[in-house]
């Protein structure tokens, strides 16, 4: 699986050791799905279609062999918890801070041992997306995603605001239940003439940056 994992903002290969922020496609290689957790086993069996199981399991077997590679301990023997607000961690290596994500098929993946960290991933695809930026924005900066949504083709736009939103939340250790409309993302931000800003939120202060890789839209939330 190593080999199809490609990294973002200067990360370097996932080896023992390294921190930083990876992605790939899942499925390109065979995964031994032994190494799931029962918990995890159970979460692919509550799902109803074959397709999305054999993704899942894919995704989760493939998050534990990375990990074994930047940990440095068998896949089967790395645990990963959730606290009640699905925020991940590893409980025997607790100056490691960790942030998953996952969009039809692809999976990001970061770490950090400098403090929190969040990720977010979305494959660009058609949606629904008036409803959404309700949930995700107040009535001012809607307005100004909306004027730069008309401006372009696609929406890159929608999906750059929505991922950088929630790898910040993702960081915050609350996911999107932190409330995304508290956060105001930058003008030059929104309208695309930057990538990359830093923000105060819930007493962090984070650099955020947005890598789009062909349909792939990749935001990562780094305390400062």
């Amino acid at each position: 699986m190593l080999e199809t994992v490609q990294s973002i903002g200067g990360s370097g290969p996932p080896q023992r050791g390294a921190e930083g922020t990876w992605f790939w496609k899942s499925g390109q290689r065979t995964i031994d799905p032994g190494v799931l957790s029962e918990a995890e086993t159970a979460r692919v069996a509550r799902l109803v279609s074959p397709h999305k199981q054999n993704l899942l399991s894919a995704s989760l077997a493939e998050r534990r062999h990375l990990l074994s590679e930047l940990l440095g301990c068998a896949p089967d023997r790395v645990e990963v918890v959730h606290d009640e607000l699905g925020k991940p961690g590893l409980p025997d290596f607790q100056d490691v801070e960790i942030s998953f994500s996952d969009s039809e098929g692809w999976n990001a993946f970061s770490l950090s041992r400098a403090g929190p960290v969040g990720v977010d991933l979305e494959f660009i695809r058609p949606v629904s997306w008036e409803p959404m930026l309700k949930m995700m924005a107040r009535h001012e900066e809607a307005s100004t995603i909306r004027a730069a949504l008309a401006e372009r083709t696609g929406l890159e736009t929608f999906f750059r605001c929505w991922t950088a939103k929630e790898a910040i939340l993702k960081a915050g250790g609350t996911g999107l239940k932190g409330g995304a409309p508290r956060i105001r993302l930058p003008v030059t931000y929104i309208t695309g003439h930057s990538d990359q800003f830093t923000i105060e939120h819930d007493a962090l202060v984070l650099s955020v940056e947005t890598r789009q890789v062909g349909q792939l839209v990749l935001s990562r939330a780094l305390a400062l």
